[in-house]
């Protein structure tokens, strides 16, 4: 069985910004700010590690920042709901086809590893077209600050799901940026880099990962790299 971990943004969905708008937002409803998130580099981090990262850069201290978690959970959950539109949020390229493909296969366990908080997650996929029951499961940026704890977090929650054991080689991260690689390279696992988020083709090709698409549109070769030593 092969257990596929799909980032969202920059790798299944482009959204204009808007998830750094809805941020701003909800930092400005708990905190009275947003400090400076309109310039932090989003790429490879997780909603809960940005709010620590943000705030404490505005003297909150990190016990006074998780006290308010929940809080600003709920408020970016509302903004979502109302911003998280067809308008503003879209598929990258290619992924509508993958993601069809992936979902008719009986090995594979198609699932989300993303640095949005889970209450998200669904809203973004929604509004890019995407339908949130495809993914079995998922690992969460409400589930921890550190992007490379996903990935156990992930593999545990699939594996009590399905009720059998997954070797940590047979999990794939497709995702976009360098912290995708370092998260799948922290568990044990492989991973297919796409240049559709922020990094170009060779920011990506310096971290070594296992495969490099420049798109997700030519679905018979990422799915021969997703089960490369399995019938395609």
């Amino acid at each position: 069985m092969r257990l596929i971990l799909f980032d969202i943004d920059g790798t299944l969905i482009h959204s204009d910004r808007i998830g750094r708008a809805a941020m701003a937002r909800a930092l400005t409803d708990v905190f009275g700010h947003c400090g400076a998130v309109d310039t932090v580099s989003f790429g490879g981090k997780t909603d809960w590690g940005l709010v620590h990262e943000l705030m404490q850069a505005e003297g909150w201290s990190e016990v006074e920042v998780g006290a308010r978690l929940p809080d600003f959970y709920a408020r970016m959950a509302a903004a979502g709901q109302e911003m998280f539109t067809a308008t503003n949020i879209r598929p990258c390229p290619g992924v509508l086809p993958l993601l069809a493909a992936v979902a008719a296969r009986d090995n594979a366990v198609p699932a989300l590893l993303t640095g949005n908080i889970q209450a998200t997650a669904p809203l973004k996929l929604a509004a890019a077209g995407i339908d949130p029951g495809l993914f079995r499961v998922g690992a969460y940026g409400s589930d921890s600050a550190v992007r490379a704890d996903l990935f156990a977090i992930a593999l545990a929650r699939a594996e009590a799901e399905l009720g059998l054991q997954i070797a940590p080689r047979d999990v794939i991260i497709v995702g976009d940026t360098p912290g995708d690689i370092a998260c799948a390279r922290a568990g044990g696992g492989r991973v297919i880099a796409v240049a559709t988020g922020p990094y170009p083709i060779a920011t990506l090709q310096a971290h070594r990962p296992d495969y490099l698409f420049g798109d997700l549109t030519v679905t018979d070769a990422v799915l021969r790299a997703l089960f490369d030593d399995q019938q395609v």
